[in-house]
Protein backbone atom coordinates (compact mmCIF):
# COMPACT_ATOMS: atom_id res chain seq x y z
CA UNK A 1 0.00 0.00 0.00
CA UNK A 2 1.40 3.10 -1.14
CA UNK A 3 1.69 6.08 1.90
CA UNK A 4 0.54 9.40 0.84
CA UNK A 5 3.08 11.82 1.03
CA UNK A 6 2.57 14.28 4.09
CA UNK A 7 2.60 17.94 3.20
CA UNK A 8 5.04 19.84 3.73
CA UNK A 9 4.44 23.78 4.87
CA UNK A 10 6.92 26.75 5.88
CA UNK A 11 5.21 29.75 7.49
CA UNK A 12 6.72 33.34 7.44
CA UNK A 13 6.48 35.53 10.11
CA UNK A 14 8.56 38.60 11.17
CA UNK A 15 8.49 37.57 14.82
CA UNK A 16 6.27 35.69 17.05
CA UNK A 17 5.55 38.45 20.10
CA UNK A 18 1.88 38.07 20.46
CA UNK A 19 0.40 40.29 17.19
CA UNK A 20 -2.76 39.42 14.52
CA UNK A 21 -0.73 37.23 12.34
CA UNK A 22 0.70 35.21 14.71
CA UNK A 23 -2.36 34.11 16.62
CA UNK A 24 -4.20 33.66 12.46
CA UNK A 25 -1.42 30.92 11.92
CA UNK A 26 -1.52 29.67 15.02
CA UNK A 27 -5.19 29.19 15.30
CA UNK A 28 -5.08 27.92 11.75
CA UNK A 29 -2.57 25.58 11.83
CA UNK A 30 -3.62 24.02 14.88
CA UNK A 31 -6.12 22.32 13.51
CA UNK A 32 -4.32 20.92 10.29
CA UNK A 33 -2.78 17.75 12.37
CA UNK A 34 -2.19 15.75 9.09
CA UNK A 35 -0.13 19.01 7.62
CA UNK A 36 4.27 18.96 8.68
CA UNK A 37 4.48 23.32 9.77
CA UNK A 38 7.85 24.90 9.94
CA UNK A 39 7.69 28.88 10.43
CA UNK A 40 10.24 30.89 10.03
CA UNK A 41 10.95 33.99 12.19
CA UNK A 42 13.43 36.92 12.98
CA UNK A 43 13.32 38.72 16.25
CA UNK A 44 13.13 37.58 19.70
CA UNK A 45 10.36 35.76 20.86
CA UNK A 46 7.86 36.00 23.53
CA UNK A 47 8.48 33.01 25.64
CA UNK A 48 4.53 32.40 26.25
CA UNK A 49 3.35 32.65 22.69
CA UNK A 50 6.82 30.63 21.29
CA UNK A 51 5.30 27.96 24.07
CA UNK A 52 1.91 27.81 22.46
CA UNK A 53 2.95 27.23 18.88
CA UNK A 54 5.68 24.31 20.10
CA UNK A 55 2.74 23.15 21.87
CA UNK A 56 0.04 22.51 18.35
CA UNK A 57 3.16 20.55 16.97
CA UNK A 58 4.54 24.16 14.72
CA UNK A 59 8.61 23.99 14.63
CA UNK A 60 9.67 27.37 15.03
CA UNK A 61 13.04 28.39 13.53
CA UNK A 62 14.51 31.58 14.01
CA UNK A 63 16.95 33.26 11.37
CA UNK A 64 18.75 36.41 11.38
CA UNK A 65 16.99 39.20 10.66
CA UNK A 66 16.85 41.16 7.88
CA UNK A 67 17.98 44.68 9.47
CA UNK A 68 21.04 44.42 11.00
CA UNK A 69 21.87 40.83 8.99
CA UNK A 70 20.17 41.47 5.43
CA UNK A 71 22.62 38.91 3.37
CA UNK A 72 22.72 35.88 5.83
CA UNK A 73 19.14 36.34 6.19
CA UNK A 74 18.36 36.17 3.05
CA UNK A 75 20.82 33.35 2.63
CA UNK A 76 19.52 31.54 5.58
CA UNK A 77 15.84 31.27 4.51
CA UNK A 78 16.95 30.44 0.76
CA UNK A 79 18.65 27.87 2.12
CA UNK A 80 16.06 26.54 4.57
CA UNK A 81 13.68 26.75 1.74
CA UNK A 82 16.01 24.40 -0.81
CA UNK A 83 16.60 21.91 2.19
CA UNK A 84 12.78 21.86 3.77
CA UNK A 85 11.22 20.19 0.38
CA UNK A 86 8.57 22.29 1.10
CA UNK A 87 4.85 22.02 -1.02
CA UNK A 88 4.09 25.23 0.43
CA UNK A 89 5.78 28.68 1.11
CA UNK A 90 2.70 31.25 3.02
CA UNK A 91 4.55 34.53 3.58
CA UNK A 92 2.75 37.02 6.53
CA UNK A 93 5.02 39.91 6.04
CA UNK A 94 3.67 43.37 5.81
CA UNK A 95 4.23 46.42 3.55
CA UNK A 96 4.63 44.35 0.63
CA UNK A 97 7.97 42.19 1.91
CA UNK A 98 6.10 39.28 0.73
CA UNK A 99 7.57 39.59 -2.56
CA UNK A 100 11.21 38.61 -1.57
CA UNK A 101 10.20 35.72 0.44
CA UNK A 102 7.86 34.79 -2.34
CA UNK A 103 10.81 35.12 -4.85
CA UNK A 104 13.68 33.01 -2.80
CA UNK A 105 10.85 30.38 -2.75
CA UNK A 106 10.38 30.31 -6.39
CA UNK A 107 14.00 29.71 -6.81
CA UNK A 108 14.37 27.53 -4.37
CA UNK A 109 11.90 25.72 -7.03
CA UNK A 110 8.37 25.70 -4.40
CA UNK A 111 5.81 25.52 -6.69
CA UNK A 112 3.08 26.65 -4.27
CA UNK A 113 4.00 30.60 -2.73
CA UNK A 114 1.19 32.28 -0.84
CA UNK A 115 1.55 36.07 0.17
CA UNK A 116 -0.64 36.99 2.37
CA UNK A 117 -1.48 40.74 3.14
CA UNK A 118 -2.68 41.62 6.70
CA UNK A 119 -2.71 45.26 7.02
CA UNK A 120 -4.69 48.21 5.23
CA UNK A 121 -2.31 51.47 4.89
CA UNK A 122 -5.35 53.95 5.15
CA UNK A 123 -6.13 55.80 8.07
CA UNK A 124 -8.63 58.04 9.80
CA UNK A 125 -8.19 61.54 9.87
CA UNK A 126 -10.66 63.59 12.24
CA UNK A 127 -12.71 66.20 9.85
CA UNK A 128 -14.05 68.65 12.37
CA UNK A 129 -17.97 69.70 11.72
CA UNK A 130 -21.61 68.27 11.60
CA UNK A 131 -20.01 64.78 10.13
CA UNK A 132 -16.71 63.01 10.23
CA UNK A 133 -15.35 61.22 6.97
CA UNK A 134 -12.85 58.98 6.23
CA UNK A 135 -10.11 61.17 4.53
CA UNK A 136 -6.59 60.61 2.98
CA UNK A 137 -3.10 61.29 5.18
CA UNK A 138 -1.23 64.07 3.30
CA UNK A 139 1.22 61.52 2.06
CA UNK A 140 -1.42 59.52 0.54
CA UNK A 141 -0.29 59.74 -3.12
CA UNK A 142 3.23 58.74 -1.91
CA UNK A 143 1.67 55.70 -0.50
CA UNK A 144 -0.95 55.03 -3.70
CA UNK A 145 2.22 55.03 -5.60
CA UNK A 146 4.25 53.16 -3.64
CA UNK A 147 1.74 50.15 -3.23
CA UNK A 148 1.30 50.02 -6.76
CA UNK A 149 4.91 49.72 -7.63
CA UNK A 150 5.31 47.35 -4.67
CA UNK A 151 2.07 45.49 -5.87
CA UNK A 152 4.22 44.05 -9.28
CA UNK A 153 6.58 41.97 -7.76
CA UNK A 154 4.67 40.52 -5.28
CA UNK A 155 2.06 39.74 -7.85
CA UNK A 156 4.74 38.24 -10.10
CA UNK A 157 6.30 35.87 -7.31
CA UNK A 158 3.52 34.61 -5.68
CA UNK A 159 1.13 31.86 -7.16
CA UNK A 160 -1.50 32.79 -4.59
CA UNK A 161 -3.00 36.24 -3.29
CA UNK A 162 -4.72 35.90 0.37
CA UNK A 163 -5.93 38.74 2.44
CA UNK A 164 -7.67 39.27 5.75
CA UNK A 165 -10.65 41.23 4.84
CA UNK A 166 -11.47 43.72 1.82
CA UNK A 167 -10.13 46.53 3.01
CA UNK A 168 -6.33 44.66 3.30
CA UNK A 169 -7.13 43.04 -0.28
CA UNK A 170 -7.69 46.43 -2.13
CA UNK A 171 -4.90 48.06 -0.76
CA UNK A 172 -2.41 44.32 -1.04
CA UNK A 173 -3.82 43.54 -4.71
CA UNK A 174 -5.24 46.40 -6.12
CA UNK A 175 -9.60 47.42 -6.45
CA UNK A 176 -9.43 45.67 -9.78
CA UNK A 177 -7.70 42.27 -8.69
CA UNK A 178 -10.34 41.87 -5.60
CA UNK A 179 -12.95 43.10 -8.64
CA UNK A 180 -11.73 40.12 -10.63
CA UNK A 181 -11.55 37.47 -7.87
CA UNK A 182 -7.99 36.92 -8.02
CA UNK A 183 -7.81 37.57 -4.36
CA UNK A 184 -8.54 34.96 -1.79
CA UNK A 185 -10.50 36.43 1.55
CA UNK A 186 -9.03 34.41 4.48
CA UNK A 187 -10.86 36.14 7.81
CA UNK A 188 -9.03 35.76 11.00
CA UNK A 189 -11.12 33.28 12.31
CA UNK A 190 -11.12 32.13 16.51
CA UNK A 191 -12.21 29.56 17.83
CA UNK A 192 -15.90 30.43 19.45
CA UNK A 193 -16.04 28.25 22.27
CA UNK A 194 -12.80 29.29 23.69
CA UNK A 195 -14.25 32.99 24.06
CA UNK A 196 -17.27 32.22 25.90
CA UNK A 197 -17.30 34.37 28.78
CA UNK A 198 -17.34 32.97 32.49
CA UNK A 199 -18.25 34.70 35.52
CA UNK A 200 -15.49 32.67 37.23
CA UNK A 201 -12.87 34.28 35.36
CA UNK A 202 -14.35 38.12 35.34
CA UNK A 203 -14.18 37.36 39.52
CA UNK A 204 -10.23 36.11 39.39
CA UNK A 205 -8.84 38.65 37.25
CA UNK A 206 -10.83 41.81 39.22
CA UNK A 207 -9.54 40.28 42.64
CA UNK A 208 -6.03 39.91 40.94
CA UNK A 209 -5.47 43.33 39.65
CA UNK A 210 -7.57 45.23 43.05
CA UNK A 211 -10.80 45.90 40.84
CA UNK A 212 -14.03 46.64 43.17
CA UNK A 213 -17.14 44.09 41.97
CA UNK A 214 -19.14 47.06 40.93
CA UNK A 215 -16.34 49.19 39.13
CA UNK A 216 -16.72 49.91 35.53
CA UNK A 217 -13.99 48.42 33.50
CA UNK A 218 -13.14 50.25 30.43
CA UNK A 219 -10.42 47.64 28.39
CA UNK A 220 -8.18 47.87 25.41
CA UNK A 221 -6.12 44.73 24.49
CA UNK A 222 -3.80 45.73 21.64
CA UNK A 223 0.37 46.66 21.33
CA UNK A 224 1.19 50.18 22.11
CA UNK A 225 1.65 51.21 18.68
CA UNK A 226 0.56 54.62 17.09
CA UNK A 227 -1.89 53.18 15.43
CA UNK A 228 -4.31 51.96 18.03
CA UNK A 229 -4.26 54.83 19.61
CA UNK A 230 -3.70 54.58 23.05
CA UNK A 231 -3.65 58.51 23.46
CA UNK A 232 -7.35 58.78 22.81
CA UNK A 233 -8.14 56.28 25.01
CA UNK A 234 -6.28 57.83 28.19
CA UNK A 235 -8.07 60.87 26.52
CA UNK A 236 -11.23 59.37 27.20
CA UNK A 237 -10.97 57.82 30.12
CA UNK A 238 -9.50 60.91 32.05
CA UNK A 239 -12.47 62.78 31.32
CA UNK A 240 -15.09 59.88 32.15
CA UNK A 241 -13.34 59.12 35.36
CA UNK A 242 -13.86 63.16 36.34
CA UNK A 243 -17.66 62.21 36.43
CA UNK A 244 -17.77 58.67 37.79
CA UNK A 245 -15.54 57.70 40.51
CA UNK A 246 -16.09 53.52 40.21
CA UNK A 247 -14.29 53.02 36.92
CA UNK A 248 -10.88 51.33 36.33
CA UNK A 249 -8.80 51.43 32.60
CA UNK A 250 -7.55 47.63 31.95
CA UNK A 251 -4.86 47.80 29.16
CA UNK A 252 -3.68 44.52 27.93
CA UNK A 253 -0.51 44.45 26.07
CA UNK A 254 3.16 45.58 25.60
CA UNK A 255 4.87 47.58 22.50
CA UNK A 256 7.17 50.63 22.29
CA UNK A 257 5.05 53.40 23.13
CA UNK A 258 3.91 51.73 26.45
CA UNK A 259 6.22 53.90 28.83
CA UNK A 260 4.85 56.95 26.84
CA UNK A 261 1.36 55.85 27.80
CA UNK A 262 2.24 55.19 30.86
CA UNK A 263 3.82 58.78 31.69
CA UNK A 264 0.79 59.88 30.16
CA UNK A 265 -1.47 58.40 32.67
CA UNK A 266 1.00 60.07 35.30
CA UNK A 267 0.65 63.34 34.47
CA UNK A 268 -3.49 63.05 33.87
CA UNK A 269 -3.06 61.56 37.96
CA UNK A 270 -5.35 58.72 37.44
CA UNK A 271 -2.44 56.40 37.78
CA UNK A 272 -4.51 54.59 40.82
CA UNK A 273 -7.25 54.12 38.01
CA UNK A 274 -5.11 53.06 34.96
CA UNK A 275 -3.94 48.99 34.90
CA UNK A 276 -1.16 47.95 32.77
CA UNK A 277 -1.48 43.93 32.53
CA UNK A 278 1.43 43.50 29.71
CA UNK A 279 1.02 41.28 27.18
CA UNK A 280 -0.83 37.54 28.27
CA UNK A 281 -1.26 34.32 27.08
CA UNK A 282 -4.91 33.98 28.32
CA UNK A 283 -6.56 36.93 27.13
CA UNK A 284 -10.27 35.69 27.51
CA UNK A 285 -10.68 35.95 31.40
CA UNK A 286 -9.16 39.16 31.01
CA UNK A 287 -12.39 40.70 28.18
CA UNK A 288 -14.45 38.22 31.18
CA UNK A 289 -13.47 41.37 33.60
CA UNK A 290 -14.16 44.28 31.18
CA UNK A 291 -17.65 45.64 30.85
CA UNK A 292 -16.76 48.02 27.44
CA UNK A 293 -13.81 47.07 24.52
CA UNK A 294 -12.48 50.14 23.45
CA UNK A 295 -10.45 50.20 20.26
CA UNK A 296 -10.52 53.66 18.54
CA UNK A 297 -7.57 52.72 16.31
CA UNK A 298 -6.26 55.28 13.52
CA UNK A 299 -6.54 52.37 10.89
CA UNK A 300 -7.46 48.52 11.06
CA UNK A 301 -7.20 45.98 8.60
CA UNK A 302 -8.63 43.14 10.48
CA UNK A 303 -8.70 43.22 14.29
CA UNK A 304 -9.49 39.74 15.93
CA UNK A 305 -9.57 41.73 19.19
CA UNK A 306 -13.50 42.87 18.29
CA UNK A 307 -14.16 39.64 17.20
CA UNK A 308 -12.68 37.68 20.42
CA UNK A 309 -15.19 40.31 22.61
CA UNK A 310 -18.37 39.78 20.38
CA UNK A 311 -18.20 36.09 21.20
CA UNK A 312 -17.61 36.74 24.86
CA UNK A 313 -20.58 38.68 24.85
CA UNK A 314 -18.81 42.55 25.14
CA UNK A 315 -19.89 45.50 23.98
CA UNK A 316 -17.31 47.46 21.53
CA UNK A 317 -17.08 50.77 21.09
CA UNK A 318 -14.88 51.57 17.81
CA UNK A 319 -13.60 53.89 15.76
CA UNK A 320 -14.93 54.25 11.70
CA UNK A 321 -12.08 52.99 10.51
CA UNK A 322 -12.65 49.36 11.75
CA UNK A 323 -14.00 47.73 9.21
CA UNK A 324 -17.57 46.91 9.43
CA UNK A 325 -17.86 43.21 8.14
CA UNK A 326 -15.79 42.59 11.73
CA UNK A 327 -19.28 43.38 13.48
CA UNK A 328 -21.17 40.03 14.15
CA UNK A 329 -23.34 41.00 16.62
CA UNK A 330 -25.12 44.56 17.30
CA UNK A 331 -23.08 45.78 20.01
CA UNK A 332 -20.53 47.06 17.98
CA UNK A 333 -20.87 50.89 18.14
CA UNK A 334 -18.87 52.54 15.29
CA UNK A 335 -17.86 56.44 16.19
CA UNK A 336 -15.70 59.23 14.67
CA UNK A 337 -11.95 59.81 16.33
CA UNK A 338 -12.27 63.25 16.37
CA UNK A 339 -13.42 64.12 20.14
CA UNK A 340 -13.70 61.95 23.25
CA UNK A 341 -17.19 63.33 24.31
CA UNK A 342 -19.17 61.39 22.15
CA UNK A 343 -17.26 58.01 22.79
CA UNK A 344 -18.15 59.07 26.34
CA UNK A 345 -22.22 59.73 26.21
CA UNK A 346 -21.98 56.49 24.14
CA UNK A 347 -20.19 54.59 26.69
CA UNK A 348 -23.06 56.36 29.34
CA UNK A 349 -25.89 54.56 27.10
CA UNK A 350 -24.57 51.35 27.19
CA UNK A 351 -27.23 49.08 28.90
CA UNK A 352 -26.45 46.79 31.40
CA UNK A 353 -29.03 43.65 29.91
CA UNK A 354 -26.30 42.75 27.51
CA UNK A 355 -26.43 39.19 27.91
CA UNK A 356 -22.58 38.16 28.19
CA UNK A 357 -23.17 34.21 28.20
CA UNK A 358 -25.60 33.87 25.31
CA UNK A 359 -24.15 37.09 22.63
CA UNK A 360 -26.55 37.09 19.71
CA UNK A 361 -24.12 36.42 17.00
CA UNK A 362 -25.55 36.83 13.09
CA UNK A 363 -23.51 35.36 10.77
CA UNK A 364 -20.36 32.39 11.04
CA UNK A 365 -17.79 33.94 9.12
CA UNK A 366 -15.21 33.99 11.93
CA UNK A 367 -15.50 30.61 13.19
CA UNK A 368 -12.11 29.09 12.56
CA UNK A 369 -14.22 25.29 12.82
CA UNK A 370 -15.51 26.08 9.26
CA UNK A 371 -12.80 28.69 8.17
CA UNK A 372 -9.88 26.21 8.62
CA UNK A 373 -10.65 23.71 5.64
CA UNK A 374 -11.07 26.68 3.11
CA UNK A 375 -7.00 27.39 3.67
CA UNK A 376 -6.39 23.33 4.26
CA UNK A 377 -7.81 22.90 0.56
CA UNK A 378 -5.32 25.74 -0.21
CA UNK A 379 -2.37 23.71 0.84
CA UNK A 380 -3.58 20.43 -0.35
CA UNK A 381 -5.11 21.45 -3.83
Amino acid sequence: MIQKKQIRVCQVLHGIVGGGSEQVVLNYCSRMRDIHFDLLYQYEPNPQILERFNEAGINCIQIPDKVHHPLKHLWTMFRIFRKGRYDVVHSHLDWFMNSYVCFLAMLAGIKKRIAHHHQAYTAQEPVKGPKTRLVSPPNHLVKSLLCSILRIPCKMFATHWLACGEAAAINGWGRSAVKKGKVTILPNAIDPERFKFNEAARREIRAKYGIAEDDFVMGHVGRFYPEKNHKFIVDLFSEYSRMHDKCKLLLVGNGPLQAEIQNLVKQRHIDDKVIFAGLQRDIVCFYCAMDVLLLPSKREAFPMTLVEAQYNGLPCVVSAAVPKETAITDNVFPLPIDEVKSWGKRIEFLGAAIDRKHPQIKCKRFDIRICYSQLENLYAR
